[in-house]
């Protein structure tokens, strides 16, 4: 489904993400916690409007949740770990479960190094993470502020609605990886566009 303006694509974004219930709720939830620089990104996010267009139930195969900040004055991996229990011991008392994924942006050199033993440089905030992301449809994070849903989307939000998978070949990412990712949403949507590495 494409629409003629980028405002368009932006208004029907939203207008979808408001109809998933689990989404809202969780990020009503995070606004609370006033984390800084926060969003929900990645999957629950793009599989909401696949699944949407393909009527499907909105979390249809959504494996689990992305939620990213940026708290440069804390680095500490147990607040992160403690965070993402938090939350996830509290949608579990709700009966809304899925796997969180919580990271901290600001401390992600330090998670790559200990993980994968890769130098990275810090991001600079929660947008300069998401803009270095392996895939266009997976750089996207919705957020709110004072109440209000901003969507950030530095590739646009074309390949969305096209379904189309798109590499993005900053410095960080590699053809592995990507391949890797296409096999996953290969596996579990119909109709992408694939463009190769």
């Amino acid at each position: 489904m494409m629409y003629e303006t980028i405002e368009d694509q932006n208004k029907m974004f939203i207008e979808i993400i408001k109809k998933n219930s689990d989404l809202m709720e969780i990020l009503n939830y995070i606004e609370k916690l006033k984390l800084p620089n926060f969003y929900i990104a990645a999957g629950m996010v793009f599989q909401t409007i696949w699944n949407y267009y393909d009527k499907k139930d909105l979390n249809y195969k959504v494996k689990d949740v992305d939620i990213v900040y940026y708290d440069k004055e804390n680095l500490d991996k147990d607040k992160e770990e403690k965070l993402e229990k938090q939350i996830e011991d509290y949608f579990s008392s709700k009966g809304i479960n899925y796997k969180f994924d919580v990271h901290n942006e600001a401390r992600m050199h330090l998670w790559k190094k200990e993980n994968e033993n890769k130098n990275i440089d810090q991001y600079k905030n929660s947008e300069d993470a998401i803009y270095q992301w392996i895939a266009t449809a997976h750089a996207i994070g919705v957020t709110k502020v004072k109440g209000k849903i901003k969507v950030y989307a530095p590739y646009g939000l074309s390949d969305i609605f096209s379904r189309t998978i798109r590499p993005i070949k900053h410095k960080y990412n590699s053809k592995e990886l990507y391949d890797k990712k296409v096999d996953s949403w290969k596996k579990r949507f119909d109709n992408l566009t694939i463009i190769e590495w």
